[in-house]
């Protein structure tokens, strides 16, 4: 339903955060994201600018306030600063933020900042080159640093760094020095998430163990968010401009206060990260009516929002996370 303060649910839940996902196309494969071999033709991109900018702006009118942009690696897209430029001019939006692998982000964070992007979320799995590249696929964990690097130079606040705690490996004790050192020197935040079961390549393992591991590096404080939303957890340790944060949606689920809906590279509409299947927003977007028709939808997808995603019937048939954007 829409009322006087925005979108709500069925269950009450204020839903003002819109993920859009611009392209499954990647530079990396993680396992727990992209499992399948790398196909010979990958899928072209569905979403012009013209209509990921009709999306927004539907959803904008309907009140909501943040959208992120996702992929696959949104990077890839030579487009990514006119998707920007476009959704920062729509009347309404205040925050408008972008999650990628950071491979290209040195080379583009200032034109994205100047397009304007307000923040960055940017994985980086390990520390270590060689299980970095592991992980990823190949991936270049300098180039990511790089990427940071520019990033709090063009200005983008929060940045933000997310760890997917994939394997026993995620909790060796080796590589937990170098994020502790990395917060203190910088203004980052650093995010350790227990991997979601979206493929059979990802182990569950506790955030809470996590923090036991920081604990002997340093003394870990309660720390308020950077953005005063999310489902982090945030800690400072002695002496860091950065965070410590966990996100637990196995040990800790947070559905209660989710308050997100997504559009996946498909231009499908869903509304909870596990529904199998949404509701294309192509008829719509080829329509004499498109923000309109798309506001619909919008409404519809926050009435059927489940309660929580363990109420999603066939979660063994959701999307990729290349595919859903995360």
């Amino acid at each position: 339903m829409t009322s006087l303060s925005g979108l709500t649910d069925s269950f009450g839940r204020r839903i003002d955060y819109l993920r859009i996902s611009v392209t499954e196309r990647c530079d990396l494969r993680c396992a727990y994201c992209h499992p399948q071999p790398r196909p010979s033709s990958e899928r072209p991109d569905l979403l012009p600018p013209t209509d990921i900018a009709a999306i927004a702006e539907a959803a904008l009118q309907l009140g909501l306030r943040r959208i992120r942009l996702t992929g696959g690696e949104p990077l890839l897209r030579a487009d990514l600063e006119d998707i920007l430029s476009r959704l920062r001019a729509l009347p309404g939006i205040e925050d408008l933020a972008l999650t990628t692998n950071g491979q290209t982000l040195a080379a583009r964070a200032a034109g994205l900042a100047a397009a304007g992007l307000m923040r960055v979320n940017v994985s980086l799995d390990s520390l270590d080159p060689e299980v970095y590249a592991a992980i990823t696929g190949g991936g270049d964990v300098s180039a990511v640093l790089r990427g940071l690097d520019a990033s709090l130079a063009a200005g983008l606040a929060p940045v933000k760094v997310n760890v997917v705690l994939t394997s026993p490996r995620s909790l060796d004790r080796a590589d937990l020095p170098g994020f502790a050192d990395l917060i203190r020197r910088h203004p980052i935040h650093v995010r350790f998430i227990e991997a979601m079961p979206t493929c059979s390549h990802a182990a569950y393992l506790p955030a809470e163990r996590l923090l036991d591991r920081f604990s002997q590096i340093g003394r870990l404080r309660p720390a308020p968010g950077p953005d005063g939303g999310g489902p982090a957890r945030y800690y400072g340790l002695d002496g860091s401009q950065g965070t410590i944060g966990v996100i637990a949606p196995i040990s800790d689920p947070f559905c209660a206060q989710c308050n997100r809906l997504r559009v996946t590279a498909r231009a499908d509409l869903v509304p909870c990260l596990f529904s199998p299947a949404g509701v294309s927003l192509l008829p719509a977007l080829h329509g004499e009516r498109p923000v309109a028709d798309i506001a619909d939808l919008i409404r519809q997808a926050a009435a059927d929002k489940p309660c929580r995603y363990g109420d999603v019937a066939d979660a063994s048939g959701i999307s990729a996370m290349h595919v859903i954007g995360g």
